[in-house]
């Protein structure tokens, strides 16, 4: 451990106020020229890799054994955190707003074919018909495309499986799924075996269709109807596309966000990626197959044997080889689909835990600095993409790391007061700022910290395991469709009250140093303040595993539309409040709109326009008023009869992007106070 002069010190201190005031006043202007973000987020790398190297070559020191093991424990986990930091700054130096492209400037007879395949397990059949029925309405040439139904719950293994109740409920489920695809439209298949999970059934559907481009859409991702209308004619401008991803989207809030109350407060999580690191990606030429709302060229799958299945994370592999070749992908940053996120704690993990051991995969077994072709920055984005989620380790240290000051006075970082202000103040303040600077509009930097820490638990023996053994990892399907009837505190949450009780017994363990160990005051202060944050951190993350029911079956968005009600043939004016595809709720204009007309009418029929402002009428029930008898709910009568009808309904409350588009424009934007 070397050492620096007080003065050395201070001068180095003084200097970074001027940074850090000018990063504030920088954060106060909503638009900021080009040049002055290129230099605010050279000026962040700059700050911690000074802080980096005070770190390496000032602060790391030999004090025993089980110290040091410490120590490079704590300090292996700075270098990863750096790492990201930087790989986070390179991907987002510029982002790509692409537009998409035009179909009216060719000749419909131009008009690639496309195969929409729609691969389903144990999903519910609601939600598989919404999709389909969607999908079949697509604004496209309807001789230019069809819709598949690749049904893996239906497979001959499944519907022959030893346990007799098991192979029942796969023989109705086919011949159910068959009917429905027979009677809208669509054509179903299935396959013998269910091998390669998603991938391999994806595959097995290849050898049935033939179009020039496939759709692939998750069972649950529900389409607008402009969706080929927006992403085809990349393909028709430029012949070596692969691919077109368009953002997932969802109608429901994820499970921290609905257990913490929090929904319509926070930033959905998703939208981090979506919104911003995508767009870094497509500048970098490297935006990435994500599974589904995505348009592929067949030709090109075909061309690398189809779609990948060595790890399982085939969408990932998939983009990665056909990069590697010289091909093309484009990212539109305009949401096309509606789809379900997972509905609770646990199924929240189980698809975390599985795009952790996929993407550990590809960092493993398709390494981006391995390839030949690959440009050096689709490597490094490619590298950033997939390093990420190692983030398991430096999350589970930096919880446990105080502790072993505390209770074993491990010296794992050795600091003086003076080098507290000089290095580790800017640097943690300049990262904050940072992370509200380059993500604030998409990204609450503690929500970060609050998913990361919480998945952190379940993620990390998923990469120890996978490190172990690279092709062990099998595809678990994320359950959709659950039926959360009570509030119940998940199994998963034993773990956080552990890590509390261990906490809490930190805090007392500071106390006692406090009294013992007077001349060691700075360091168990600040070891204790750090304590007291994993403290916060794991007080939400016992929070996060306290489920709440779902009070509705099925989503209700805002919709400010006229529409009439037809009560025994009588018309009353109102406006629509909010809208769901089995009800919706109307503020009547008329005065003599009462409940009790109402109540005592034979018939009731709503008129409203759909997405393209044609009007459709619905038969309804009235349910019941409320605000003072100022807002009637109705519910729709035997729609599932209609197909029609049906189709509008979804996508007036599930396709219409318009609408979607201003409920996200109210999403709160973060900025540091």
């Amino acid at each position: 451990m070397k050492e620096m002069s007080i003065l050395d010190l201070k001068a180095h201190y003084h200097g970074l106020k001027l940074y850090m005031l000018f990063m504030f006043i920088v954060m106060r202007f909503k638009n900021i020229h080009p040049a002055v973000t290129l230099f605010t987020k050279l000026l962040g790398t700059v700050v911690v890799l000074r802080y980096l190297y005070w770190r390496t070559f000032y602060s790391l020191s030999y004090d025993g054994f089980f110290d040091f093991i410490g120590a490079v424990l704590l300090y292996s986990a700075e270098v990863f955190a750096v790492t990201i930091y930087l790989l986070g700054i390179f991907t987002s130096l510029s982002l790509l707003n692409r537009k998409p492209i035009d179909l009216s400037e060719y000749d419909e007879e131009k008009y690639p074919t496309v195969d929409v395949l729609i691969p389903t397990y144990n999903e519910p059949q609601k939600i598989i018909e919404n999709t389909v029925l969607a999908a079949l309405d697509l604004e496209y040439p309807k001789d230019k495309y069809t819709v598949y139904l690749l049904d893996d719950g239906g497979t001959d293994q499944k519907c022959n499986d030893k346990n007799p109740i098991k192979s029942e409920e796969a023989k109705q489920r086919r011949k159910d799924l068959q009917k429905f695809c027979k009677a809208v439209g669509a054509t179903y298949l299935t396959r013998e075996r269910n091998e390669d999970a998603k991938a391999g059934n994806l595959n097995s559907a290849l050898d049935h269709v033939i179009g020039d481009l496939i759709l692939i859409l998750d069972t649950d991702h529900i389409p607008a109807r402009q969706f080929l209308q927006r992403t085809v004619g990349w393909f028709l401008k430029d012949e070596k596309m692969f691919l077109v991803q368009t953002p997932h989207a969802f109608y429901n809030a994820d499970p921290i966000e609905k257990n913490l109350a929090m929904t319509g407060v926070s930033i959905s999580e998703n939208d981090m990626f979506y919104k911003y690191i995508q767009k870094g990606h497509d500048f970098w030429e490297s935006s990435f197959f994500c599974g589904s709302a995505a348009v592929l060229r067949r030709k090109y799958i075909d061309e690398v044997g189809g779609i990948a299945g060595e790890t399982i994370t085939e969408d990932a592999e998939t983009a990665i080889k056909l990069h590697d070749k010289g091909y093309k992908s484009a990212y539109i940053d305009e949401p096309m689909v509606r789809g379900l996120q997972a509905e609770s704690f646990a199924s929240l993990v189980i698809q975390r835990v599985r795009w952790t051991q996929g993407m550990v995969q590809i960092f493993l077994l398709k390494n981006p600095f391995l390839s030949k072709n690959l440009k050096w920055y689709q490597k490094l984005s490619y590298t950033s993409a997939s390093f990420f989620w190692f983030f398991a380790y430096s999350r589970i240290i930096f919880l446990l790391a105080p502790l072993l000051f505390l209770f074993f006075g491990l010296r794992i970082y050795t600091a003086n007061g003076v080098e507290m202000l000089a290095y580790v103040v800017p640097h943690i303040y300049m990262a904050i700022l940072m992370s509200f600077f380059i993500y604030g509009k998409v990204r609450n930097p503690f929500f970060s910290e609050l998913y990361e820490s919480v998945l952190s638990f379940f993620t990390l023996p998923a990469i120890v395991s996978t490190l172990w053994n690279p092709r062990h990892p099998t595809f678990n399907v994320t359950p959709k469709g659950e039926e959360l009837t009570e509030d119940y505190v998940s199994e998963l949450g034993i773990v956080f009250v552990v890590v509390c009780g261990m906490i809490v017994l930190g805090f007392i363990a500071a106390i006692y140093r406090l009294i013992y160990y007077p001349f060691e005051y700075e360091i168990i202060l600040a070891t204790t303040a750090w304590n007291l944050l994993n403290f916060i951190l794991i007080l939400a993350a016992i929070g996060v595993s306290s489920e709440k029911k779902e009070l509705r079956g099925n989503i209700r968005i805002p919709l400010d539309r006229e529409v009439s009600v037809f009560v025994d043939g009588i018309q009353f004016a109102g406006t629509v409040m909010d809208i769901s595809e089995d009800g919706i709720r109307i503020l009547p204009l008329d005065d003599d709109f009462t409940e009790k007309l109402l109540k005592e009418s034979g018939h009731i029929d709503i008129e409203i326009h759909d997405i393209e402002g044609k009007p459709f009428s619905v038969a309804a029930d009235f349910l019941r008023s409320f605000g003072f008898g100022s807002n009637y709910i109705f519910i729709y009568q035997d729609i599932y009869h209609n197909i029609k009808i049906r189709q509008q309904l979804i996508h007036l409350v599930y396709g219409n992007t318009t609408n979607w588009k201003h409920y996200e424009d109210q999403k709160p934007i973060m900025r540091p106070m």
